[in-house]
């Protein structure tokens, strides 16, 4: 597993022209219910290269791994194996779902209703990497 959160995620676009997926969950303000310091962030999981997406709209917790084609069932291994990205599967609440991409990028943000995905030439940074998949060396 590279990535787990018990925090509520949901699409929140995705752009043909780049190919780029964005899962977030959204922050919550100081007024909201619910509010914690856990909660005072959004967590952006960016998709690159997308190839193909099995996925739903939303999530209530989000377990991402990265699975091998050798390691794939059968049936899972016919559909994925003319794709040359990364299998990342999500597990949520039992279920599972796929996303195959060339890698994620995985931070926290302060970014209210902005993205990085419409917004490349303000060149919004993460306050902090959690993840980046391939690792970088």
């Amino acid at each position: 597993m590279i990535f787990y959160s018990n925090r509520k995620f949901k699409i929140w676009v995705y752009t043909v022209s780049h190919s780029s997926l964005l899962l977030r969950s959204v922050m919550q303000y100081g007024d909201e219910e619910g509010y914690s310091e856990e909660t005072s962030y959004n967590i952006d999981l960016e998709f690159s290269f997308v190839e193909y997406m099995d996925v739903k709209t939303t999530w209530d917790s989000i377990s991402i791994s990265v699975v091998e084609k050798e390691n794939l069932r059968s049936d899972l291994k016919e559909k994925f194996d003319s794709y040359e990205g990364k299998i990342f599967e999500i597990e949520s609440n039992k279920e599972k779902t796929y996303i195959v991409a060339y890698s994620v990028l995985i931070g926290t943000n302060k970014w209210g209703l902005d993205d990085r995905i419409f917004n490349y030439n303000i060149n919004l940074k993460h306050d902090e990497i959690l993840v980046s998949f391939p690792y970088e060396s």
